[in-house]
């Protein structure tokens, strides 16, 4: 069973000669003509039944095929000319199979037609469209894998910290997965620092959940009593079935008496010195705003519970274990270095002598201002309406519509954010470009719902991605398509 947090499948069809297929909004037409994975050559695969799939376009129409082998992306909702089988062979890719007419689907002639015998001409490498970064957790252990003694183990009933970030690397139609301290899992079990045959597995796709085939064939699961990941069962089961979820931003939170933010039991307090797992939080944005429009959000400790403004004389404490209760809702204010909470009650958390923290100010004065520190992100990746955030080679600009990211080093520096290139340069602006330099520049981040950020840079302003690939900060202060970055 997925759980809520479950990423719907978004991927692109690549055919043997190399092109995406591409929803047309006009006509509703659908082709192989697309040359690289944007909005119109990302799918989603809606589950149709048992392995079964509907393919749905950016428009929000379902690939179609019909009786007499002709295809369109018209279809409104899920009916028999609607449903497919993804069948996955040996190399990893799949054929796309129409449930109602057994016909497998592929172009002839320029269209997207029919044939009754599999060719190459039907067989398409499958590339996720999602962002690259994610919690990994295994449908019969119900746990998360996360990095343990130099291994990938299946254990954590909480992904919590960096070491439970999984890096899905897309290689010519098969994916590696890489730990939080850089290196791949290989199919025995082991972490390697190179990519081969032995890292790189096919995926196998039963509705919202999904196995990792190696190169002979095994599928990985989670071994023995401490779980390690490893490739071992020749069939599938649920313990080699795994969901992919989004990882929520992770934190700790310095107060004004440079003391963090932890919890103890049900306390919340401005008490400790040293960060712990009690002294990370996670936040997650809810479905709501408040009277001004502003997103609000729930903050999550580690022993799953989530912080209320219901202690006594308003004080935060961690006693929630849903956020269906008001007193769970918070509004963040981003200051640049600092942040604010604002309670259900329409009052800022300020820290009190001895810690405690409670919603009593009118006003954000210094007691409530807190300096906060992504704690699983030590890299980041970043997607924008454009593309994957990257580097071209032997250039000094930092581009917006790449097909393949490039991971940059976050570097907490007392509020801002240093990022790191792979080639040892820093983020840095020429005039308004964003440029990679060898004097880097600080930035300020701003969180925003399902995983999406804002990136102010040093004059004030919000990073924005142009169609050319371009990253300028001239964004403003304003929330944008154009000024969203996907983590």
């Amino acid at each position: 069973m997925a759980t809520d947090q479950t990423l719907k499948w978004k991927v692109g069809f690549v055919n043997s000669a190399g092109k995406y297929l591409t929803a047309e909004q006009f006509a509703s037409k659908v082709s192989c003509s697309g040359t690289s994975l944007r909005m119109k050559q990302t799918w989603v695969l809606d589950s149709a039944g048992e392995n079964e799939v509907a393919l749905k376009s950016t428009y929000g129409k379902y690939l179609s095929f019909y009786r007499n082998d002709t295809a369109d992306c018209a279809g409104e909702s899920i009916g028999n000319e609607q449903k497919f089988e993804l069948i996955t062979q040996d190399d990893g890719r799949v054929a796309i199979k129409s449930v109602a007419h057994g016909r497998y689907l592929g172009e002839v002639g320029g269209e997207l037609s029919g044939t009754k015998d599999l060719g190459p001409a039907n067989l398409f490498t499958l590339q996720l469209a999602l962002h690259p970064q994610i919690n990994l957790r295994n449908t019969n252990r119900k746990t998360y894998c996360h990095l343990e003694n130099n291994e990938l183990h299946c254990n954590e009933d909480i992904p919590w910290g960096y070491d439970a970030m999984i890096i899905l690397d897309f290689h010519e139609g098969r994916y590696a997965l890489q730990a939080a301290n850089g290196l791949f899992l290989k199919r025995t079990g082991d972490l390697v620092k190179d990519l081969s045959d032995d890292t790189l597995y096919v995926l196998v796709f039963r509705s919202d959940q999904v196995a990792f085939r190696d190169c002979k064939g095994k599928y990985l699961t989670a071994i023995g009593p401490h779980a390690k990941m490893q490739a071992r069962k020749d069939t599938i089961s649920k313990d080699e079935l795994f969901t992919l979820e989004d990882s929520h931003a992770q934190m700790s939170f310095k107060a004004s008496n440079s003391k963090y933010v932890s919890v103890q039991g049900e306390e919340v307090r401005a008490n400790q010195f040293e960060i712990t797992d009690n002294e990370i939080f996670q936040l997650e944005a809810l479905d709501r705003s408040d009277k001004s429009g502003n997103v609000q959000w729930a903050v999550r400790c580690k022993s799953m519970k989530y912080w209320s403004c219901s202690g006594a004389g308003n004080g935060i404490i961690a006693d929630k274990d849903n956020t269906s209760d008001e007193s769970t809702h918070f509004t963040v204010e981003w200051l640049g270095r600092k942040i604010t909470f604002k309670a259900c009650n329409g009052r800022y958390i300020v820290v009190k002598g001895n810690g405690q923290m409670a919603a009593t100010s009118s006003e954000a004065g210094d007691d409530s201002k807190f300096t906060f520190e992504l704690t699983n992100r030590t890299l980041l990746i970043l997607k924008g309406q454009y593309g994957f955030v990257g580097m071209r080679a032997g250039g000094t600009n930092i581009e917006c519509n790449r097909s393949q990211y490039s991971p940059f080093n976050l570097e907490f520096a007392n509020g801002a954010y240093k990022l790191k290139c792979s080639n040892g340069a820093y983020w840095s602006l020429k005039g308004a470009t964003l440029v990679a330099s060898d004097q880097a520049a600080e930035f300020f981040i701003e969180l925003r719902a399902h995983t999406h950020m804002c990136i102010q840079a040093p004059n004030g302003e919000y990073i924005k991605g142009i169609h050319s690939g371009e990253m300028v900060a001239n964004g403003g202060s304003s929330v944008s398509t154009a000024t969203l970055w996907e983590y």
